[in-house]
């Protein structure tokens, strides 16, 4: 990942704003400074536009399989990028979630979670035997 991936725009929408709402929620129920949310955000917020900032040669001497779950309506990952992971890095594997937005894992977690397991599956299975 590298900040080109981010979408420079993000629209509010009813899915993000219920999402980033339940994540204030979250947040203040679980943090040891629940007041503070909105600074958390905004931190998420630059770290997702600077960092991690790998290059195609960090990606490429990745030795484990990795799995690059894009969503079809992703607010913040650009969907070529995700390509692009998937290229770069060897063994990645690229799926698609239809569907949903960034936050396929609250919106459909059976859908997210089947996917997720499939992978392991594929990755985890042979190493046991």
């Amino acid at each position: 990942m590298d900040p080109s991936g981010v979408k420079e725009t993000i629209e509010s929408s009813r899915i993000l704003d219920r999402c980033l709402g339940r994540h204030a929620k979250d947040y203040a129920q679980l943090s040891a400074t629940p007041g503070e949310f909105k600074a958390f955000a905004e931190a998420v917020g630059l770290m997702m536009k600077t960092q991690p900032n790998y290059s195609a040669q960090d990606l490429a001497e990745i030795g484990v399989p990795a799995l690059i779950a894009q969503s079809e309506h992703d607010e913040f990952i650009k969907r070529d990028h995700a390509a692009y992971l998937a290229r770069t890095i060897p063994n990645a594997e690229l799926i698609a979630l239809n569907g949903v937005s960034h936050f396929a894992p609250l919106q459909r977690p059976e859908q997210f979670n089947s996917v997720m397991l499939a992978f392991l599956a594929k990755v985890i299975a042979p190493t046991c035997l």
